[in-house]
């Protein structure tokens, strides 16, 4: 059992340093400009990493991942990013292994992982707003960078649903054994038929 534990945080953190790393890469590569915004696709696999491997690696890879990637291309708001694309992806592993209480497969839990994602891409957008209010000045500049920030939340929420249901990279979750535990707060009822024999202790 203690083998079996060391592996598997073992492989945890394997996993973890990989999607770290592809959300630095599609963030970069899988990047452009459009004026003032960079357009990426490093949303998309946060919200991968948040279904598949589930919140605190969510949390790692989309916050370094992100750094790195800011560094890279845009440095001012690199700080800004550890903690809002931190937060995305914490955000969305824990609604995402909440809402699996209710139902992890089938269409109902392929809905929740999207409300999951859309509650944690809609954090990440006010995250923005309230650092380019910093940044610029005024709330009222920051505002012009909300449309933007609503299409690549947009984007990476189908690119995501896309990998996750059209690829199947969902099976990888339960393959990989990271697939959330059922919750048992109590036995399961069972009838004992009455035999009619009488027991004196």
């Amino acid at each position: 059992m203690q083998k079996r534990s060391k592996f598997s945080a073992t492989r945890s953190v394997v996993f973890t340093a990989l999607m770290t790393a592809l959300v630095t890469l599609a963030t970069v590569v899988l990047g452009f400009p459009a004026g003032d915004f960079f357009f990426n696709c490093g949303d998309a696999v946060i919200f991968v990493t948040a279904a598949i491997l589930g919140p605190v690696p969510a949390m790692f890879a989309g916050g370094i991942g992100s750094f790195f990637a800011d560094l890279a291309v845009y440095p001012a708001t690199m700080v800004f990013t550890l903690f809002i694309k931190g937060v995305e992806g914490l955000v969305c592993g824990l609604l995402m292994r909440l809402l699996s209480r209710v139902s992890s497969h089938g269409l109902l839990g392929a809905l929740f992982h999207v409300l999951s994602m859309a509650v944690a891409g809609t954090l990440m957008m006010t995250g923005y707003f309230v650092c380019n209010s910093f940044i610029y000045g005024t709330p009222a500049s920051a505002l012009a960078a909300l449309p933007a920030d609503a299409v690549q939340w947009s984007l990476s929420l189908a690119i995501a649903t896309a990998l996750l249901y059209g690829l199947r990279l969902i099976a990888f979750r339960d393959k990989l054994g990271f697939a959330p535990v059922p919750r048992h707060d109590a036995p399961p009822y069972r009838r004992v038929p009455h035999t009619g024999e009488r027991s004196d202790l």
